[in-house]
């Protein structure tokens, strides 16, 4: 890995994990562009979820520790969210890259919409 290149994944992964500290999971609106970069878009979806995986949990045990959350709060979102990350990551690999990124990109819009406006 060149010098420039690894410099600007380091300032990347500090940026994705203050975000995902800071906005919970929002990493990956960091992380995917960076990745999508050097990797196919699929990939770069799929090895966000690695990536992010690890700071979710340090926020998540942060957020648990100092009670700003419990896990009663979370369990309906993981009944229903793991079964949708099995068919998630199955899609994945069989939807047209190019939807992947309009899906994506609609949704960093949707989200960012909602949050100036509700």
């Amino acid at each position: 890995m060149g010098k420039i290149k690894k410099s600007k994944s380091i300032v990347f992964g500090i940026i994705a994990g203050f975000i995902n500290g800071l906005l919970g999971a929002g990493g990956g609106m960091i992380v995917v562009p960076m990745l999508q970069s050097s990797l196919d878009t699929k990939k770069a979806h799929s090895t966000c979820v690695a990536v992010i995986l690890p700071m979710t949990i340090v926020s998540a045990i942060l957020y648990l520790v100092t009670g700003r959350v419990t896990i009663q709060d979370s369990y309906i979102y993981m009944i229903f969210g793991i079964p949708g990350a099995f068919i998630g990551s199955y899609l994945l690999q069989k939807i047209n890259k190019k939807i992947i990124k309009k899906v994506f990109a609609l949704l960093i819009l949707w989200a960012g919409i909602k949050i100036l406006f509700f």
